[in-house]
């Protein structure tokens, strides 16, 4: 742990200039008590002030060290013996010092009695405010230690959580996407051919931007796309797709593979439980700055009805937004008249 003082220059030209005010005020005072030369009071002032300056400094390593697990009384009496060492030491060095410059007659005016038991007082008073400051820098620094150290902790902990939440890619698609690809290799082996070609580039782009927190707009549509051709090769006429995004939002960014489940969803509830031909419109546009996507498509309310809840695949969406933003209300859920409609606002402050 480095020292409070020495290693900020800033507070480090703070100490100093308090000690210098400090010296003035205590040539000030014995110029006020005592009848002596100016010489005597500025040295005084100056060698007393200047040692405790140094003493200051080094008082912050008995905070630094004693070990207050050994009990309190034990850490009393180690800082007891600590304080009378330091205030016995800065006491004989000063004198010892002005004793080189001034004579014994003088020096017994500043240095009577009553005047020792000032300077104790006094030494002993600076001694215990420089080791409450020193544990108020320690407090701090230990209480902000704790919170990096729980920022550390936390954000590993959305990070593994992200990574459990991107890596649950629809086994379902994988698994029905083979089975299409076996089917067609008897039927249309050029139609696998391009299914196995378009499964390998979504499986790709899956895999290797998996790891990245954030991508354009343009990159994930695209992939939406790849996902969509897929499904197409195996409903047919049953699915068509539109989209409405404007070349302004292209460029704007969201969490990868973000967009997967709102498709899936669609394709699950959607196609799968109809009959009819299934329409899925991506919608976006620029709201306040942040990115909004609608995802869109009719569904059979019959086949629906006795089904309840959104889909896991929207509850995953749903976590990511509040991990990665820590917001709740970034995605909502519209379903009437026969249309199933799921909106997505993401920020865009931040993101990158």
């Amino acid at each position: 742990m480095i020292h409070p003082i020495v290693s900020q220059s800033r507070i480090f030209k703070f100490y100093t200039v308090v000690w210098v005010l400090i010296a003035v005020l205590h040539s000030l005072v014995d110029w006020l008590i005592y009848d002596l030369n100016l010489k005597l009071l500025i040295a005084d002032g100056l060698v007393f002030n200047s040692l405790m300056f140094f003493i200051g400094l080094s008082i912050w390593y008995p905070v630094l060290y004693i070990d207050k697990n050994k009990g309190q009384w034990n850490t009393f009496m180690q800082f007891l013996i600590a304080g009378i060492v330091i205030v016995g030491l800065w006491l004989l060095m000063g004198k010892l010092i002005l004793q080189f410059s001034f004579s014994k007659e003088e020096l017994d005016i500043i240095f009577n009695q009553r005047a020792y038991i000032i300077r104790i007082v006094v030494g002993a008073f600076q001694y215990l405010l420089f080791v409450l400051i020193y544990y108020m820098f320690k407090f701090y620094e230990e209480l902000d230690e704790k919170n990096r150290s729980q920022e550390k902790l936390n954000r590993l902990l959305r990070e593994s959580e992200l990574k459990a939440l991107k890596s649950q890619l629809n086994p379902h698609f994988l698994f029905n996407s083979l089975n299409s690809i076996s089917a067609l290799t008897i039927s249309n082996s050029d139609d696998a051919r391009e299914m196995i070609n378009k499964l390998s580039e979504f499986l790709r782009y899956s895999l290797k931007k998996n790891e990245e927190k954030v991508l354009p707009l343009k990159e994930e549509l695209k992939n939406v796309e790849r996902y969509l051709e897929i499904e197409k090769v195996r409903f047919g006429d049953r699915l068509t797709s539109t989209s409405d995004v404007p070349s302004t939002c292209y460029d704007m960014v969201l969490p990868v593979m973000i967009l997967q489940p709102l498709y899936e969803n669609a394709v699950k509830y959607g196609v799968y439980e109809s009959v009819e031909p299934v329409e899925i419109r991506t919608f976006c546009r620029c709201l306040e700055g942040d990115l909004e996507i609608s995802v869109v498509n009719n569904f059979d309310e019959e086949a629906l009805r006795s089904r309840k809840g959104e889909g896991v695949g929207l509850d995953n969406v749903r976590d990511r937004l509040r991990l990665v933003y820590g917001r709740t209300d970034l995605l909502t859920v519209n379903k009437e008249n026969g249309y199933f409609e799921v909106s997505l606002r993401i920020p865009q402050k931040n993101s990158k």
